[in-house]
């Protein structure tokens, strides 16, 4: 049965306006993004070759691999030159100042 559980990220003032973090929350490599004021998670991992997305170079809405250029919209995960290629996003949300990402996992 999957379980969803609220994890902490880390606190929003931790973030400035075009920041990129690297995180391992729950076992997941995660890069939280911040542009102007919306924030957004993605995997850190790119499906190419898994390098390090939060490395990558941040334009608008769109992450560049750092490893081979790959280019992600940071709002859907999508490849863009190939629709059907995705990193995961995760739901997050702020609370008292706090960030949380929506993880899901098994219920053991």
């Amino acid at each position: 049965m999957s379980e969803v559980t609220w994890v902490y990220a880390l606190k929003e003032t931790e973030l400035a306006d075009g920041e990129k973090k690297a995180l391992l929350i729950s076992g997941q490599k995660i890069a939280l993004i911040k542009k102007g004021n919306e924030l957004f998670a993605i995997s850190n991992k790119c499906v190419h070759m898994e390098c390090p997305l939060s490395k990558g170079e941040l334009e608008n809405y769109v992450i560049k691999c750092p490893c081979h250029d790959w280019r992600f919209d940071i709002r859907s995960g999508e490849f863009l030159d190939a629709k059907e290629l995705k990193v995961p996003v995760y739901e997050l949300k702020v609370s008292d100042g706090n960030i949380y990402l929506k993880m899901e996992g098994e219920n053991k």
